[in-house]
């Protein structure tokens, strides 16, 4: 889930709190496998240099390092330092990440989107949840093509935010992913990308060449998809939850947060119910053989 109340200039509303972080590591491990799926499927590869856009902690720079091995590299840029001392801590630990041995070189730096420069072109530029935190994605996605060689490879996710439901339907949970997805919705438009992502290629003039959709479930037994749900709730509910009778009548029927986890977990096992969470989109397209190089 894109967690994020309200478009800021900046992008990310949420912050780079701990708690934030936290959740962010918990949602990379339901969706780090798909985006490795994609990654593959999009053409990364052995040997490339590869440039992660938004990196946050560097769980997609991590992954696209497993991809491209001990001969390729991946910079990963975002404008939160908290972030980046997060991912740069993690890189220090080496075996302990995504990819362990044999995975390509990691680096980190902080710039702001789409302001990014570089001494080459890299083979790759890739990105995760970052394009619908942005406020003119079009325009971010044709400076950021001219950073990628002729022939290379521009790579985004993002999650469509609509298939977030339980079924069959039960109260308490019900009532936990409506107010997220309300939360996720700001003057009647959903701030999930996924859905769009292939418009915005085409608007930036990059006709994608591949595509891809992937939706993950869980029922009571999942490790991760209602600890994921609860701790999105708890973000949204003290940062993006519109003020008003509605809000508050919505909390108080979901109750306290704490012992909100059990409560679903409980009301999902008797249901027999499956939690069915938002599809990660992923769209591709080489960068254009006449793009101009510069920034």
């Amino acid at each position: 889930m894109t967690a994020t109340g309200a478009r800021e200039e900046s992008g990310y509303s949420l912050g780079h709190s701990p708690t934030e972080i936290d959740r962010l590591v918990l949602q990379a491990r339901l969706y780090d496998p798909i985006t490795t799926q994609a990654l593959r499927l999009a053409g990364l590869g052995s040997g490339m240099r590869v440039l992660d856009v938004g990196c946050g902690a560097g769980d997609v720079t991590f992954a696209a390092a497993g991809i491209v091995g001990p001969t390729g590299a991946v910079t990963g840029i975002d404008a939160a330092p908290a972030a980046l001392e997060v991912a740069r801590a993690r890189a220090a630990r080496g075996g302990a990440e995504p990819g362990g041995e044999g995975e390509g070189a990691v680096s980190f730096r902080e710039a702001t989107l789409p302001d990014v420069t570089l001494e080459e072109p890299v083979d790759a530029v890739i990105g995760r949840l970052v394009l619908g935190h942005l406020p003119d994605p079009v325009t971010a996605l044709r400076r950021l093509s001219r950073l990628v060689r002729p022939g290379g490879l521009i790579v985004f996710q993002d999650f469509d935010n609509h298939p977030l439901r339980v079924v069959p339907a039960t109260s308490l949970a019900g009532a936990v992913l409506q107010a997220i997805a309300e939360a996720l919705t700001v003057d009647g438009t959903d701030l999930g990308a996924g859905a769009r992502l292939y418009s915005l290629f085409q608007e930036a003039e990059l006709p994608p060449s591949g595509l891809s959709a992937t939706t993950p479930m869980g029922g009571a037994e999942d490790a991760v998809i209602l600890p994921l749900v609860v701790q999105t709730y708890r973000a949204l509910s003290t940062a993006a939850f519109r003020t008003g009778l509605r809000a508050r009548e919505t909390t108080r029927r979901i109750g306290d947060v704490d012992s909100l986890l059990d409560r679903m977990r409980s009301e999902i096992a008797e249901a027999r119910a499956v939690v069915i969470m938002p599809t990660a989109v992923t769209v591709w397209n080489s960068a254009p053989e006449c793009a101009k190089r510069t920034s």
